[in-house]
């Protein structure tokens, strides 16, 4: 089966630390006012990831608002997450083209609200889908791996890997972040290192062939800002993808500039599901619509 549509949002999935560990340029800073102590900056972009995967590991749950924008057009998406294996539980909205995008996960179920074209395919009358995503049904294989995939590569896990694979501390500051101390990291990605964690293998294969001819004889660098608090965990990170866009070709025109902030890291995550009645199996409809 081939997606007749694709969702894309924010996600998550949270990974790994070693406290201490790491390249520091200095001692801890002093304690403000009862604030937890902000320690010295990173200055190795692998250490400064696995530090902070591992607390968004053990954190667990936060919400996420992120937002893309395009030379004249801006999305903004949301989420919230808990990631606890087959207790996860997820929601994302993402605005798309005259219609808002839905997904819910709760432990292995998936559930999506059918844009209006989706629909009318199916001739569906029921406004939210379910897949299950250890499914067998081999027609929603497809469907089923790029709505997951959509969370995926938006989740913190995934913007910290960039940092991990791809990153360069060039500086970095102690300031404050809406009230909160933070380190402050100017980071660049070298996009060579890991083309496919910018490109995804969503990319049709003559269109990736064309790219990596395009970027062959660049030295293309996206410049990134990383906010961390004291507890090494994400709470604003900023990409300027306008020379990547530009080198990668296509129509669009103007500044490409992504923006993801973190909050409400351990808190609990409370998830609206669709009613019963609003719901039915994906594989029900295609078995009614003949696919």
């Amino acid at each position: 089966m081939r997606a007749s549509f694709r969702l894309t949002a924010v996600a998550a999935a949270l990974t790994l630390l070693v406290t201490g560990c790491g390249t520091r340029t200095g001692a801890t800073v002093e304690d403000r006012g009862g604030e937890l102590a902000l320690a010295a900056p990173f200055t190795d972009a692998l250490a400064l990831a696995e530090a902070s995967k591992q607390e968004t590991r053990k954190a667990k749950s936060f919400k996420a608002t992120i937002s893309r924008v395009s030379g004249a057009t801006k999305r903004e998406s949301t989420m919230a997450a808990r990631y606890d294996d087959d207790a996860s539980k997820i929601s994302v909205t993402t605005p798309g083209i005259g219609e808002t995008l839905e997904m819910r996960v709760v432990g292995r179920i998936l559930y999506f609200k059918l844009p209006a074209a989706e629909r009318a395919r199916l001739l569906a009358l029921i406004p939210w889908g379910r897949l299950y995503v250890d499914g067998p049904d081999p027609r929603t294989k497809v469907l089923t791996e790029t709505l997951s995939k959509s969370i995926e590569k938006d989740s913190p896990a995934k913007q910290l890997e960039l940092v991990e694979k791809t990153g360069s501390i060039l500086k970095s500051e102690q300031a404050r972040l809406g009230g909160v101390p933070v380190n402050h990291y100017f980071v660049e990605f070298d996009v060579k290192k890991q083309l496919d964690l910018f490109l995804g293998d969503e990319v049709p294969a003559d269109r990736r062939a064309e790219i990596e001819k395009r970027l062959a004889s660049e030295d293309l660098r996206v410049p990134a800002e990383l906010w961390v608090n004291a507890e090494q965990l994400p709470l604003k990170m900023t990409m300027d993808r306008t020379g990547l866009r530009n080198a990668m070709g296509g129509p669009d025109t103007g500044e490409a500039e992504w923006t993801y902030t973190y909050s409400d890291w351990g808190a609990p995550v409370e998830i609206t599901l669709p009613s019963a009645a609003d719901v039915i199996d994906y594989t029900i409809l295609l078995d009614r619509a003949g696919f």
